[in-house]
């Protein structure tokens, strides 16, 4: 097969390619880093690569290493499934690379070698176990002797995000600009932190519930050359572009939502707002049974696009609202296809084919499940979204699934909200943190461009 790349991939590549060590990839969604970290890896001294990915990505990953390193790439379905000393190039899920730790890091240690972490945004939690397995000490990043972190979504929600990335690209750093190493102190430099009382808990505890000097994190992590940054509408100047709409849809509600909702309206939006980014349990119930008032009056929104002509990707977030959405589109006599959190990689990717043939009316996703390694631009150009999800980068990851490179068409967002309070509240933290990451992103693409 032949690959022609793109300046942003050359010089990606080479960056990747230097000196070794970590550096981070944080190139945009559909930007093509899987090809930029193969080219990286082509160029580089090392012989053996090992990648890390979500389960959907994985059969992606070895088909893109076959063809472009024209080598075999074994996948490791199972906690089980032996690793030829023969075998170069390794493809495993974040689950099964956390369980087989100590194994793949002596496979990567016994020779030059290279660990690719796709979505790398998976490992923003330093005390989750994968993150340890991995990144941690004695993880497997310490068999590599390069470590390359590929996203588009380097945070998430807030700038704690890129703690276990820098503890691994500048250790130093951490410690000159945090006054030490640890979580804690990274934090108070870079978050702003409010304390909450659980119900049953003895003490109070810490939550995140703001960002703090995102400009010198910015200049941090771009200026001292840890990490690349372009986006997709630098790159392609053909793109053809997006638009956002958003429209308000009747809500069909009990008299116990209504209540709930009556209530919600004697609060303010910033203690609304407060309470969501403290993930207030109460609050995170009227979110799901607002999600599912709002499945009648969606239905009918989707069903009139699909009657003009045009095959909608659906976004929501709880499982109950995409099977009530599936089951009122299906009584339409509409096709559908379900990605989320219940289904295997076999069905993701029979799904996402489905869809790209134009045999699906109606691909319903839960929206962090299908945010990342799904090639769906050539099914549709209409996205409708039910529920959104608290982050933009998040929301934004959703929407590259079909505005990415390779898409001819214009594409379309419509955003069905309500007049409720707690929508207005969510649609005020998007915007918040939207500027937030927005603000990192510019810094990195300015500082990129000036080298």
């Amino acid at each position: 097969m032949t690959y022609t790349l793109f300046p942003h991939q050359e010089h990606g590549a080479s960056f990747l390619a230097g000196e070794g060590g970590t550096a981070g990839l944080f190139f945009g969604m559909g930007t093509g880093k899987t090809i930029t970290s193969l080219e990286a890896f082509r160029r580089s001294d090392a012989n053996r690569v090992l990648v890390i990915a979500p389960p959907i990505a994985l059969p992606m990953w070895q088909r893109e290493i076959e063809a472009y390193l024209s080598t075999p790439a074994l996948i490791l379905k199972t906690g089980k499934t032996p690793i030829m000393q023969e075998t170069d190039a390794l493809v495993v899920s974040y689950a099964i690379a956390t369980t087989r730790a100590a194994e793949l890091r002596d496979w990567l240690g016994s020779t030059c070698s290279a660990l690719i972490c796709d979505e790398s945004h998976a490992l923003k939690n330093p005390k989750a176990k994968r993150t340890k397995a991995i990144l941690g000490n004695a993880g497997i990043a310490d068999g590599a002797f390069y470590n390359w972190q590929l996203t588009g979504t380097p945070i998430t929600r807030w700038n704690d995000d890129l703690f276990p990335f820098l503890c691994r690209a500048d250790l130093d750093g951490v410690k000159r600009r945090c006054g030490g190493l640890s979580f804690e102190k990274y934090q108070l430099r870079y978050t702003i932190r409010q304390k909450r009382q659980f119900p049953g808990a003895r003490f109070p505890t810490w939550m995140t519930v703001g960002n703090n000097r995102t400009d010198e994190l910015a200049d941090w992590v771009y200026g001292d050359e840890l990490a690349l940054r372009v986006d997709l509408e630098e790159v392609f100047a053909n793109m053809p572009p997006i638009t956002h709409n958003r429209y308000e849809i009747a809500l069909d509600a009990d008299a116990e939502l209504r209540a709930m909702l009556s209530d919600l309206k004697k609060m303010s939006l910033a203690d609304i707002q407060q309470k969501a980014n403290q993930k207030d349990p109460a609050l995170a119930t009227i979110r799901r049974r607002l999600g599912l008032a709002k499945v009648k009056a969606a239905a009918a929104e989707i069903a009139e696009r699909i009657e003009s002509g045009q095959n909608v990707l659906v976004g929501a977030w709880h499982t109950e609202v995409i099977d009530a959405l599936e089951r009122a589109l299906s009584d339409r006599g509409y096709s559908t296809g379900i990605i989320d959190g219940r289904e295997n990689s076999v069905s993701k990717q029979t799904a996402q084919d489905a869809w790209n043939a134009g045999e699906i009316n109606a691909l319903i996703c839960q929206i962090a499940a299908a945010g990342v390694s799904l090639n769906l631009q050539h099914g549709g150009t209409q996205i409708v979204i039910v529920e959104e999800d608290w982050s933009p980068s998040i929301m934004d990851q959703f929407y590259a699934r079909l505005w990415r490179y390779g898409q001819e068409k214009h594409v379309h967002v419509d955003t069905l909200t309500s007049s409720t309070k707690l929508d207005q509240a969510l649609g005020r933290i998007s915007a918040t943190k939207q500027r937030e990451h927005a603000k990192f992103n510019e810094i990195g693409r300015e500082l990129n461009d000036a080298e």
